[in-house]
């Protein structure tokens, strides 16, 4: 199938990645993990500052979903996946979440895909994560995704291994219908993880990439901490957090993922710019836009004519 109902098939590919597929054809042979500490100090005084002037209250949490939400809008390679051998651009700028009813051991957990806009600034993102976040805390809620899965599950064993070996299928070739996309978090353009949250302490752990689904970018956070260092012999305080990133190396390179992470840093040093509507790239291109492309791109073949006397 060269078409999907929830993505676009991406032609300019280099010749050795177009073989990664078949030399890797699950997540789980690609997997990249990287560890690193993000500076979220003028992060934390943008959060103060807009408080007292906008009386705006937001959590780091917000403004870090923003951010990364933000950065692979602007870089769209990271909004890829690979399914039936063959690279796709997803439609849509999504992410998904678990949010816990309260901090118990036995309190319930819930799923939370949420789609938004590519322009989308940080007040309305803000305002999505939020309702979503209070309607999953308030204990008579319904999640979409639990009552979907609740509902598959009343059926005896074989004829849910039919139904999730058929799901599988039609994903595979992008017919799934949107109600499974909706309500399954792995179909999302990011997962992210908030472990600092749960108090989580230490390093921030990686995340394996799931093969059921789309989802391609795996994102743990860690906890805030202030960190006191030394700089130009000044004493300097800081405020940081480990994150952890797990990527199927195959939907983007090293170099662009690198770059994709410094403008991530750079926006969570300037917060301001998420006030603003974003310059969106272009669409990739299609088939015969590509094609044309290559055309241009070959050499010009010599002109027959005659030799002149000299």
């Amino acid at each position: 199938m060269s078409k999907r109902n929830d993505a676009v098939r991406i032609y300019d590919i280099d010749p050795y990645k177009q073989i990664f597929p078949y030399i890797m054809n699950r997540r789980g042979d690609s997997l990249v993990y990287q560890n690193m500490i993000l500076d979220l100090s003028r992060t934390v005084a943008f959060i103060k500052e807009q408080k007292e002037e906008t009386g705006r209250t937001y959590r780091v949490f917000e403004v870090f979903l923003a951010a990364i939400l933000r950065t692979i809008a602007l870089r769209p390679q990271l909004n890829r996946f690979v399914a039936n051998y063959r690279y796709w651009q997803r439609s849509e700028l999504s992410l998904n979440f678990v949010v816990k009813e309260s901090y118990s051991d036995d309190a319930p957990e819930h799923s939370m895909p949420l789609l938004f806009e590519p322009e989308m600034i940080l007040p309305e993102i803000a305002d999505i994560v939020n309702a979503a976040i209070e309607q999953q805390r308030v204990p008579a809620s319904s999640n979409f995704t639990d009552q979907a899965i609740l509902f598959f599950l009343r059926f005896p064993r074989p004829i849910i291994r039919l139904i999730v070996a058929l799901a599988r299928l039609l994903d595979r070739h992008g017919k799934a219908p949107k109600a499974l996309r909706d309500a399954d978090g792995l179909h999302t353009s990011i997962f992210v993880s908030n472990l600092g949250s749960i108090g989580l302490g230490g390093t921030s752990p990686h995340h394996h990439l799931y093969e059921w689904g789309t989802t391609s970018l795996f994102l743990t956070m860690g906890q805030l901490r202030r960190q006191r260092t030394t700089a130009d012999g000044q004493r300097v305080t800081k405020d940081t957090m480990e994150v952890g990133f797990t990527v199927d190396e195959r939907i983007t390179d090293g170099f662009y993922f690198a770059q994709s992470i410094k403008l991530f840093q750079e926006l969570l040093n300037n917060p301001q710019l998420l006030l603003q509507r974003p310059v969106l790239p272009p669409a990739p291109l299609t088939r015969r836009e590509y094609r044309k492309s290559l055309k241009a791109a070959r050499p010009a073949s010599p002109q027959r004519g005659y030799a002149h006397d000299r």
